[in-house]
């Protein structure tokens, strides 16, 4: 026998025993107490939780890329190339008439500047990629690279837009 049971059947009386007044209003309070602060500490979590919910979702939201102008048709092209050119073609467009109020020789700058981007785009880069590579690598490739130029030239759209 270990020496917890010999000790509870000595003192079985005591067990037995009613404890002493205002004992149960005392483990009330100190009961209460611990669920007040219990609470407090799952409103504090609660709220800690969801402020990381809201910041995590702001860092995803601006992690992941900008599909604006219907770039995401471009990628999904059978030729994407034909594609975001054609897109790039529109967006000089635009900036030829948002920079027709420009000092001549800078109009005639930005629009050289935007032919030279739109004739890089469309200067056979597709060549210079591994045949080796699989289908899918070779279009992600070629979309990152039409994209960065049509977000180039959209770029010089919202800086004439903005006014230089």
């Amino acid at each position: 026998m270990n020496s917890l049971e010999q000790y509870i059947r000595e003192n079985r009386s005591r067990f037995d025993e009613e404890p002493a007044t205002g004992h149960y209003e005392r483990l009330q309070q100190k009961m209460n107490r611990k669920s007040v602060r219990i609470a407090a500490l799952s409103w504090s979590i609660s709220i800690a939780a969801s402020v990381a919910i809201v910041l995590l979702t702001g860092i995803i939201w601006q992690q992941t890329p900008k599909q604006g102008n219907g770039m995401i048709t471009c990628e999904n092209a059978i030729d994407i190339k034909s594609c975001y050119i054609n897109k790039m073609n529109v967006v000089a467009g635009q900036i030829g008439a948002l920079s027709q109020n420009l000092d001549p020789w800078d109009r005639q700058q930005v629009m050289t500047d935007v032919q030279n981007i739109i004739d890089a785009a469309g200067s056979g880069f597709e060549s210079e990629i591994p045949k080796e590579l699989p289908e899918h690598e070779t279009r992600l490739i070629l979309s990152g690279y039409y994209r960065q130029n049509l977000e180039s030239l959209e770029a010089v759209v919202d800086r004439l837009k903005n006014g230089l």
